[in-house]
């Protein structure tokens, strides 16, 4: 008690107080409290049994602890802090996919742990040409360049403390999207897909952007068009001499036998079949009536039927266009003649209406 009583008296000749506190519980009540030790002196800090030293750096930790000059609080934080946590924007790092043109807004966002401010940087690739990225809101933005690429470029989020997260991400462009102009005419929809785009045409529009009747489009089989090559027109029985790519609307005339007896048409892939032409070559030379077979490979031909009859189509004296009661989906088309001027064989001149598939 006695030493007690001398630090006591040494503490208030220094001007510092005991407050009321006892004296087991020393508590120094001063704006600054400086304790130095002499030249290579020491301070020693020592607790009793099973006791604890405390330094408090006040409410809130609004204050700080020095050493030799370091915050050693701050340096606490570094050790103790975690890095940032980005925020997953789609299972395989996309951020978008943009044509070119559209405007791009994408909020990238990571969070610190302690709630700190995260600034973002690039740091590997490249960002598309007219996109930036703002380092203190993480929000890239621009216009999506006139190209056709996917950009891979790593992002760097960085805390307060300066611990680091980084970030690969991929932003695919395409090009204009190619249905803005709506190309498909009629009342065709336009769907696009790999970098080109397909007209749905409405019945009984085709081509490529709906803009064919195909209740009136030859395919190709006409004299004055012969799209289709003389080597696609094949015929079974010809009488004589008479060649199959003589059979052509406008052209010649094939000459046909009897009723066994076929003019063939290959249109070279499937096609979509609205209606035949069939042409008088002269007053005795004609064909009638026919009935059609069809075959998507060439070699399982079906008769052409409506209600699960046989169709006869007829001819008069000079060019007949018979539209199809139901449109068929045919490469091969065959004209079978039923009648014709009695004492000659069958004679045609055809034609084949219709649209192609088209894919821009």
């Amino acid at each position: 008690m006695f030493w007690i009583m001398i630090v006591v008296s040494l503490l208030s000749v220094l001007g510092l107080s005991t407050a009321s506190k006892p004296f087991d519980a020393l508590v120094i009540h001063r704006p600054h409290v400086d304790v130095i030790a002499e030249h290579n002196g020491n301070i020693t800090l020592l607790s009793g049994i099973n006791g604890n030293i405390s330094i408090l750096p006040g409410a809130n930790e609004t204050g700080s602890v020095y050493f030799d000059g370091e915050d050693l609080l701050y340096l606490i934080k570094l050790v103790v802090s975690l890095p940032p946590v980005w925020e997953e924007h789609s299972p395989f790092g996309y951020v978008g996919e943009f044509h070119s043109g559209d405007r791009v807004n994408i909020q990238l966002k990571a969070t610190d742990p302690e709630g700190t401010k995260i600034t973002y940087n690039l740091i590997g690739g490249e960002l598309p040409p007219g996109i930036k990225l703002d380092p203190v809101s993480g929000i890239l933005k621009g216009l999506a360049p006139n190209t056709e690429d996917l950009f891979t470029f790593t992002i760097r989020a960085t805390d307060a403390h300066g611990k680091q997260a980084d970030n690969v991400f991929k932003m695919l462009i395409r090009g204009a999207n190619k249905c803005d102009s709506n190309p498909c005419t009629h009342e065709g929809q336009c769907h696009e897909g790999n970098g080109s785009y397909t007209c749905r045409c409405a019945h009984p529009y085709g081509g490529r952007t709906c803009n064919l009747d195909c209740r009136s489009n030859s395919l190709g089989v006409r004299q004055s068009l012969r799209w289709i090559p003389d080597a696609q027109m094949t015929a079974h029985k010809s009488n004589g001499n008479s060649y199959a790519y003589s059979g052509r609307r406008d052209g010649g005339s094939w000459h046909g036998v009897d009723r066994d007896s076929w003019l063939q048409v290959d249109l070279g892939n499937v096609t979509r079949v609205y209606g035949t032409v069939m042409q008088y070559a002269g007053s005795r030379s004609y064909t009638s009536s026919y009935y059609l077979q069809y075959s998507t490979d060439g070699d399982n031909f079906h008769n052409y039927t409506v209600a699960g009859q046989l169709t006869q189509f007829s001819a008069g004296a000079s060019t007949y266009t018979r539209p199809l009661p139901e449109p068929i989906d045919a490469r091969f088309v065959r004209f079978h003649p039923i009648g014709w001027y009695s004492s000659y064989g069958p004679y045609m001149r055809v034609d084949v209406l219709g649209c192609h598939y088209y894919t821009l």
